[in-house]
């Protein structure tokens, strides 16, 4: 059954007479006749009684309107939201964030959001290289993470320059650069590398690079435990400064200098599975981003 025919059957219903209908119909009246005799085949019956008051609906015609009219609705509901979707103002994202992003992601989503209030968001937080993964497999929309490491298809734009942060239970003097041994009589905790195998690999070469071998303590499955920890005086931690920034609490933090303490993070998508939805995100994120300058180097905060 073409919508098109059921069209033409409820509005000669609604005008009452051939002659209106195929007007508002911008059709002829031969052109209407064919299509309501069309229908009526496709039921396998008269639709409608001729006679010279007009079109009066036979009980066949009567049980098809009761049905055509919700089914034309849902029809232009449908048409709306396809069209809205092809214009980027409607439709579902899949995004995911990092620590790093904890406290930008939120602000850059509720700006589209409010920009565009049909769309559906969910968010994931996910390690950086998951996103990735998850990018290349089509299981996510865009993710607010580090750079991939190699193309593969992922299209990045960065947001945030981040750098690693020194923190410290707050009843612990912050040392000098160069003298962090001090710091292993307390220990370390960290993240565990199979859950940030990225911050695990920035840590380890900074520290390399640093001359320094942490004493490691403890481990922990999140960066708000790693945190948490921290802030209950058991032990020092590298966390991402812009995260440790997002988390506050009773901790002190200051940021880290030399090679290897710093890093992009930002959004990142699979140029292959786009939307119009997600280019409408990514235009929106590049017109409002406001780079985030890192803190002067070995800064307290």
């Amino acid at each position: 059954m073409e919508i098109k025919l059921l069209r033409s059957f409820i509005q000669l219903i609604d005008s009452g007479h051939y002659g209106k209908a195929s007007a508002k119909l911008f059709v002829t009246q031969s052109t209407l006749t064919k299509q309501i005799q069309a229908l009526e085949a496709a039921m396998g019956g008269a639709l409608f009684e001729r006679g010279r008051h007009g079109a009066k609906l036979t009980p066949l015609g009567e049980l098809l309107q009761r049905e055509a009219r919700p089914l034309l609705r849902l029809n232009d509901d449908v048409d709306r939201k396809m069209h809205r979707a092809i214009a980027g103002l409607t439709g579902y994202l899949d995004i995911g964030f990092g620590i790093s992003t904890l406290a930008v992601a939120p602000r850059l989503i509720a700006g589209f959001r409010a920009a565009t209030p049909d769309c559906s968001i969910t968010l994931n937080d996910l390690p950086s290289r998951e996103q990735h993964q998850r990018l290349l497999d089509g299981r996510l929309d865009i993710g607010f993470c580090r750079a991939p490491e190699d193309d593969r298809g992922l299209a990045f734009m960065p947001v945030v320059e981040e750098h690693l942060a020194l923190a410290l239970p707050s009843g612990v003097t912050m040392p000098a650069q160069d003298r962090l041994a001090e710091l292993n009589e307390l220990g370390f905790v960290a993240l565990s590398p199979s859950r940030g195998p990225g911050l695990d690999d920035q840590i380890r070469r900074w520290c390399s690079l640093a001359g320094f071998e942490p004493r490691v303590a403890q481990y922990a499955d999140d960066i708000l435990t790693v945190h948490a920890i921290v802030s209950a005086g058991l032990g020092a931690a590298f966390l991402p400064w812009h995260g440790v920034r997002a988390l506050a609490g009773s901790i002190r933090t200051q940021s880290l200098s030399g090679p290897g303490s710093k890093w992009p993070v930002g959004i990142c998508w699979h140029r292959k599975h786009t939307s119009p939805l997600l280019a409408g995100f990514v235009d929106h994120v590049s017109k409002s981003l406001e780079f985030d300058h890192p803190a002067s180097e070995w800064q307290s905060g």
